[in-house]
């Protein structure tokens, strides 16, 4: 027997969303499974935060719920599409409500995922809200698909064919992260949007009611202010990022002076001697800057993992090229990989303390970052794998070295 809509909401709330007494209520633009809740569970991922949420459907009545409780409201602020960019529903909220208060901003790519009742059958439809069908006309013409709108959202289509309100040749278009949201639907194809370049800016915010609606263009303006300081916030967030992946970029580049020399030297690439005293060190500034010392020893061995494969896809390029008539001095590289290693701790304590933990938007950005020669993308996806999950220490008090 179907699930209502009511209970299926309940039972997403006790699975996705427990709540401890330091939840923050939140009240979200749309409903389970849209980009909202997919771009709010990165926020929530970035600041290890859980929220108590409240989706709320249109943008205007995520605003007044969220100013009548007292609460932050969720939602979007501008899409890379949009001529102006600036998302017209939400300059219509702002017209009666205005941000107080801007806490974070995330930007997102938006990815649209298309999931059906079925695995093969042939697709004659897709329901999905009027805006999401207008982004993938591409392969609606590719597979002569006729549409179905559901001005409600993305949710609301997906939520139909669960339901069995659509036939089997009727998919639903959304967020990937539908998925969670609805079990039974199988997703069949991912990243259907005609710009690969689609992006959404989403803003956790405080906001009033206005003692008057204003007009239509000194809402644009109000708008683009927080998109202004909205995207101040996620630049930041991401140089801090840059600076940080461009320490472990530098760190991995020493890897071909360091095996030039241990080839020269007739030396192994492998030393767990001085592996245990760059794992000691890194611990001992990781306890002195309140990082989480397994997380950093994980991330660290991953580092020196790198480092040696590095080092061992030179040394075989060698054997058949000979080893490069070019000084090495392995005292001077060690110095400089320490330097290196205690700038990427200073850094990520940095990063963790003022823009949260590193979440997978930055995967981008660090892939472009770190280009070192014989590092793999398997490599890269280690070391990223292993960043990520460097926390900072609770209660905890930085020491000096």
């Amino acid at each position: 027997m179907k699930l209502s809509f009511m209970f299926r909401l309940l039972v997403l709330s006790a699975l996705l969303f427990t709540l401890t007494t330091q939840a923050e209520s939140v009240y979200i633009q749309a409903g389970p499974g849209s980009f909202n809740h997919a771009a709010l569970d990165l926020l929530a991922n970035r600041q290890s935060q859980e929220y108590e949420r409240f989706y709320s459907g249109t943008p205007e009545h995520t605003y007044a719920n969220a100013a009548q409780a007292q609460s932050r409201a969720f939602s979007a602020l501008a899409n890379s599409t949009i001529e102006g960019q600036l998302v017209p529903a939400i300059v219509n909220a702002m017209r009666n409500y205005k941000v107080t208060e801007l806490s974070a901003a995330v930007y997102i790519p938006i990815e649209m995922c298309v999931f059906g009742l079925k695995k093969t059958t042939k697709i004659t439809h897709a329901a999905s809200h009027p805006a999401a069908l207008n982004q993938i006309g591409h392969w609606l013409n590719a597979h002569q698909v006729q549409t179905k709108p559901v001005p409600k959202g993305t949710n609301e289509a997906a939520r139909l064919l669960a339901n069995g309100q659509f036939d089997q040749n009727t998919v639903a278009v959304g967020s990937c992260t539908l998925k969670v949201v609805y079990p039974e639907l199988i997703l069949r194809e991912v990243s259907i949007q005609d710009n690969a370049d689609n992006h959404t800016l989403f803003g956790l915010m405080k906001v009033e009611k206005r003692s008057q609606p204003i007009s239509e263009d000194e809402a644009r303006s109000a708008l683009a202010q927080v998109v202004e300081k909205a995207n101040t916030l996620v630049k930041t967030r991401t140089d801090s990022a840059e600076v940080l992946f461009s320490h472990i970029n530098q760190r991995l580049a020493q890897m071909q002076p360091v095996a030039l020399f241990k080839a020269q030297q007739h030396r192994p690439i492998e030393d767990l001697s001085r592996e245990a005293t760059v794992l000691s060190k890194a611990l001992e500034q990781a306890r002195q800057q309140c990082l989480d010392s397994a997380s950093v020893e994980a991330f660290f061995q991953a580092q020196m993992d790198a480092a040696k494969a590095i080092q061992y896809r030179y040394r075989a390029q060698w054997l058949a090229e000979g080893v490069p008539n070019e000084d090495a001095n392995l005292d001077q590289l060690r110095s400089t990989l320490n330097q290196l290693g205690a700038a990427i701790l200073e850094t990520l304590t940095q990063h963790l303390a003022k823009h949260g933990n590193l979440t997978d938007e930055l995967a981008g950005l660090f892939n472009q970052i770190i280009n070192t020669e014989q590092l793999f993308a398997n490599d890269k996806t280690r070391l990223f794998s292993a960043l990520q999950k460097v926390r900072r220490v609770d209660n905890c008090t930085i020491t000096a070295s």
